[in-house]
């Protein structure tokens, strides 16, 4: 496994993966837009890319997404590590994200904590970590 930095022209392994993992909330230019938008990451295994993430300005990760046949193997640490990363680099005061129910349990082991009044039953929820 290798954690390295995006590289321009590969979109549509990303976006292959963003599918692959039923996320259908940004259609191809909203999710290309927020890409660009963001510092992305990649793990790659034998030049497959088996997990992304990324990072905005603002301590927004947007993307986190990792295969499911990787997943319980060390590719969520390196991405969540890198993120860490570089909110220090940038002296973030928090990092924020919207988080599906299934990948809230790996959220909150690093720190992250529901926002106070969303619905306990609603798929998605938003996380915060403060950093400072």
């Amino acid at each position: 496994m290798r954690l390295r930095p995006y590289q321009p022209g590969e979109e549509p392994k990303l976006w292959d993966l963003y599918q692959q993992l039923g996320q259908s909330g940004q259609n191809q230019q909203q999710w290309l837009s927020r890409l660009r938008q963001s510092v992305p990451f990649v793990v790659e295994y034998d030049g497959q890319v088996i997990g992304y993430a990324n990072l905005d300005g603002e301590g927004v990760v947007d993307h986190f997404f990792v295969r499911e046949n990787w997943q319980g193997r060390g590719v969520g640490t390196l991405l969540m590590e890198k993120v860490h990363r570089e909110a220090a680099g940038r002296r973030l005061p928090a990092l924020t994200a919207l988080v599906c129910r299934a990948s809230q349990s790996f959220f909150a082991h690093w720190g992250f904590e529901r926002e106070p009044g969303q619905p306990l039953d609603a798929d998605n929820a938003f996380m915060r970590k403060n950093l400072c």
